[in-house]
């Protein structure tokens, strides 16, 4: 045998042992036994077998999940223009119950003459919701969170109602004042509460409308007020009249309790305020913000409170003519609230100007003529100076902090303006004391006024002071 024909003999016994391999394979293929290449083929198989049905399952919980949020959502209600006008027509309660009074003041100091300080006292009847406002709206967040909004809110609203007509049967002076203390609790929370649920039902550009709404709509409620106060003060219960209008404010909960619902807390939120360090009070941007609006507060409610007194001391001896003559004094509040936001691309120390000039007019004329119509004149010219300053120091405010600090912007400005709503009338009779009467007075603080309108002026021709106007501040703060 040659070497080629046992070359041949090999390759034959390889293809015959190749053959033989291939049959047991397919033997063993058959009778269910894998080969190790059939075997890792097979565990593949199996392994994608259980990718496949663990995706499935991983799908099918996020559908579930996806339908489940997607139901909460369709679920929560959405706050529309009747939500939003209950939550300002609540707010009126505080603006409203403070000037429903003012024109019936000069006859309850006449039925209290006898009491020690009466004239103080009296006062104080008017103006302590607005301190109670002022120390305690930055507490009653933590009630907020402690017993939710909604139920707070109506019993809020019971107790504004039942305190605030209480005046109608008490005759005590200093349980009246008691009654007032707790009045201004309640305000407090309303107020508090009503700007939380404003915040949390609505958003952007709707949120800031109606926030806005709540400030702008009060000053025309209060010229309403004025006139009501005054008719109901002419009837036979004189004075006490005026309280029982409180009691109206029980019609709010029946909307309440249908038409407001608790807010989904937002666990987001929650886990970033749980983390996030707390922030101090923005002193050094708003400080002497808050300081200005002290001071305008001051003279803005030397109006509102005092008109009954100034036309009383004009001759004016009926309720109902004083309410009619205070109504038309307060027109000039709305009026310069339309003037600044018609303005409202000024300098910041130009209207500054404006509306301490206003101030310093309408005082002047008060002050210097004795023509009963000149006077209104001049208290109205005064309330438009409020108009002007006031939304231009809270813009202004709102405008120097970030936003994780406006909520303290906001409450610093609160507690400003409404400490100033206190103390106006505890400075105007105490300069009153000192000038000869509540007529000096107000001339007195016209010339203040005409002091602070000339140092702005000043500032202004000298280019220096806040030059840019509101909305560039707001707009350099984003």
């Amino acid at each position: 045998m040659t070497r080629g024909d046992r070359g041949h003999i090999h390759v034959a016994h390889a293809h015959v042992a190749h053959a033989h391999v291939a049959h047991a394979h397919v033997v063993r293929m058959h009778d269910g036994l894998p080969t190790p290449r059939a075997s890792h083929a097979f565990l593949s198989r199996r392994a994608d077998t259980r990718v496949r049905q663990r995706d499935r399952s991983h799908l099918k919980k996020t559908g579930d999940t996806m339908r489940s949020a997607s139901t909460l959502a369709r679920s929560e209600p959405v706050a529309g223009n009747l939500h939003g006008w209950l939550l300002v027509a609540t707010c009126w309660l505080a603006s409203a119950g403070a000037v429903l009074i003012a024109p019936v003041l000069p006859f309850m100091q006449r039925d209290y003459a006898h009491e020690p300080h009466a004239v103080l006292l009296t006062m104080i009847v008017l103006v302590v919701p607005g301190l109670m406002i002022a120390l305690f709206s930055p507490l009653v967040g933590s009630l907020v969170d402690l017993f939710g909004r909604k139920r707070l809110y109506m019993v809020a609203v019971t107790i504004y109602a039942i305190a605030g007509a209480l005046p109608f049967w008490l005759t005590d002076l200093h349980a009246i004042i008691a009654s007032r203390i707790v009045v201004g609790l309640a305000e407090a929370t309303i107020n508090t509460i009503a700007a939380a649920l404003t915040a949390n039902y609505f958003s952007g550009a709707e949120r800031q409308k109606w926030l806005t709404m709540q400030h702008g709509s009060a000053a025309v409620v209060a010229v309403v007020m004025f006139t009501i106060g005054g008719a109901l003060g002419s009837l036979p219960s004189g004075w006490h009249t005026p309280f029982l209008v409180y009691g109206c404010a029980i019609v709010f909960l029946p909307l309440i309790a249908i038409f407001i619902w608790e807010p989904e807390s937002d666990t987001h939120t929650e886990h970033v305020a749980a983390v996030q360090p707390r922030l101090p009070f923005p002193w050094r941007e708003i400080g002497h913000l808050c300081a200005m609006t002290l001071f305008s507060a001051i003279m803005f409610f030397v109006i509102p409170v005092q008109i009954s007194f100034v036309l009383n001391a004009r001759g004016v001896a009926t309720p109902a003519v004083i309410g009619f003559g205070s109504a038309i004094a307060n027109i000039g509040i709305p009026v310069g609230a339309f003037v600044f936001h018609r303005l409202g691309r000024w300098p910041i120390n130009r209207l500054l100007v404006l509306a301490y000039a206003c101030f310093t007019v309408g005082f002047s004329l008060i002050a210097s003529v004795t023509d009963l119509n000149v006077t209104i004149l001049g208290a109205l010219i005064a309330c438009m100076g409020g108009g002007i300053a006031l939304p231009l120091l809270e813009t202004w405010v709102m405008a120097r902090v970030p936003f994780a600090q406006s909520g303290r912007g906001a409450g610093g400005y609160m507690a400003s303006f409404f400490l100033g709503n206190f103390l106006s009338p505890l400075i105007v009779a105490a300069v009153g004391g000192v000038a000869g009467g509540l007529i000096p007075a107000i001339g007195r603080f016209g010339m203040v006024c005409g002091g602070v309108a000339v140092i702005a002026l000043v500032l202004v021709l000298a280019k220096r002071g806040p030059r840019e106007s509101v909305q560039a501040v707001h707009a350099g703060a984003q």
